[in-house]
């Protein structure tokens, strides 16, 4: 058991490299602003600091389009890395 938690914890960081290239970074910060904006217009909705139906609505539409811009860039963050990391493996076979 404890070979497998060693060879997670290698490949973790064999991916870590490929996180921390420099446009994977900007996607990571946008993923986190972007979850960062949907909770933040959820605290505002749930605390009750607006009045009207109408805004509250506004308020739930776009902290759920937030929440949709997280799932997306964190996929496509996901997908970056790992298809590089196949690459890089790929060919060095």
């Amino acid at each position: 058991m404890a070979n497998y938690f060693e060879k997670k914890e290698a490949h973790r960081r064999e991916l870590e490299k490929y996180y921390n290239e420099k446009p994977n970074l900007r996607l990571k910060y946008a993923a986190i602003a972007s979850i960062a904006i949907a909770i933040i217009l959820l605290l505002i909705n749930a605390f009750g600091l607006v009045g009207t139906s109408t805004t509250v609505l506004l308020l739930r539409g776009c902290a759920g389009l937030f929440a949709i811009i997280f799932v997306v860039l964190v996929t496509i963050l996901v997908y970056r890395v790992n298809a590089a990391y196949l690459n890089d493996k790929q060919s060095s076979r």
